[in-house]
């Protein structure tokens, strides 16, 4: 998303892995065709994963016309295990020992270059969402289940 010459900002490139594929989409030279994946967005057999997903869902809602069902955000699940801290690049220390550069995080995505710091921020996700849901179940042994209030709160970002 990129906010430094717009009030509003625009969502300039949307990053999608599965556990075979990493995808770096230019949703600024796709936009008209970006609808098609509602299809797979809104199916809620297909868990989406997200980490920190609050502005994300907004802006895939108001920049692309694109709605989210079946959201798993890591965020809150980091919380809720009680991480000192809940970042993505402190979840992929953790979990895959893999040091994250920032650097780009607020950078202009507009600029096309960068697309080896956009597949890294969401290539080890699936993983960290598998290795955060068992931390879940495991905590919440003789508790309340701490993995279906994430679920809950996860679907509370995607009904903005």
């Amino acid at each position: 998303h990129h906010s430094y010459r717009s009030f509003l900002g625009i969502t300039c490139l949307m990053q999608i892995s599965t556990r075979k594929e990493d995808f770096i989409i230019d949703t600024l030279m796709l936009r008209d065709d970006l609808h098609i994946l509602n299809e797979a967005f809104t199916n809620p057999n297909i868990v989406k994963v997200f980490h920190g997903a609050d502005s994300d869902i907004e802006w895939l809602q108001r920049d692309l016309g694109l709605y989210v069902v079946g959201l798993f955000d890591t965020h809150p699940a980091a919380r809720s295990l009680g991480f000192a801290r809940n970042s993505l690049a402190h979840l992929l220390m953790h979990y895959c020992s893999l040091s994250t550069d920032k650097q780009y995080q607020l950078a202009d995505w507009r600029i096309r270059d960068m697309l080896h710091y956009a597949r890294a921020d969401t290539h080890y996700l699936l993983y960290v969402y598998d290795r955060v849901r068992a931390d879940l179940l495991t905590k919440a042994l003789g508790r309340p289940n701490l993995l279906q209030l994430v679920w809950d709160q996860s679907r509370t970002v995607a009904l903005k």
